[in-house]
């Protein structure tokens, strides 16, 4: 009996280009795209809420909700996400948030929905689907929601902030270390408003 063969993370050059050719436009339009994000979060009037959406609410949205509310304490920071309620933060969360500095062990996801969108003056999401899905769903002006991705001041091979939902702890460090420097960014942005 023969071991299973290992996957490989390495893409065959023909998967590479494809990406690369499939991701083009996102990186060219980047540097604009931030430069909108930020004068977009210059343009609201006071910010005294916000509200971190991702998928499942246990991975990428608890992560910058902590790091938000430790960066802008005197904002109101919450999350939600599309999924279920009452579930943990993901195993590597909760690892790499201590390392970090954050305590989530007692999170639970929360369901989104018109209270706690309604009411809060910034909505950061994970990707553009999410916008257009607010957008949808609960008639927010779409000058109330920032993709996170925008705030990146390096970007990306996309504009989404990646799911690491099933993913390696290594996949969980780099999304984090992206959504740090969005934090970072909007951080800058709301205390020079100030």
């Amino acid at each position: 009996m023969t071991a299973p063969a290992k996957r490989t993370s390495k893409k065959s050059p023909l998967k590479r280009i494809y990406h690369t050719a499939r991701n083009l436009p996102y990186r060219v339009l980047h540097r604009r795209q931030h430069a909108q994000a930020c004068r977009r979060v210059l343009k609201l009037d006071n910010v005294r809420s916000i509200l971190v959406v991702c998928y499942g609410n246990i991975c990428r949205s608890p992560y910058l909700e902590a790091v938000l509310r430790r960066d802008l304490p005197e904002i109101t920071t919450n999350s939600a996400g599309f999924g279920p309620p009452g579930r943990p933060a993901a195993p590597h969360t909760l690892t790499l948030s201590r390392q970090r500095g954050f305590n989530l062990t007692g999170f639970l996801s929360s369901p989104i929905g018109r209270a706690n969108v309604g009411g809060t003056d910034l909505v950061i999401v994970m990707d553009a689907d999410q916008a257009r899905q607010l957008t949808r769903m609960f008639r927010i002006s779409p000058s109330r929601i920032i993709i996170a991705g925008d705030l990146d001041p390096q970007g990306a091979e996309t504009r989404g902030i990646r799911d690491p939902w099933g993913e390696s702890i290594d996949v969980f460090t780099e999304c984090y270390d992206r959504l740090d420097r969005c934090a970072a960014t909007l951080t800058r942005l709301l205390r020079f408003r100030r």
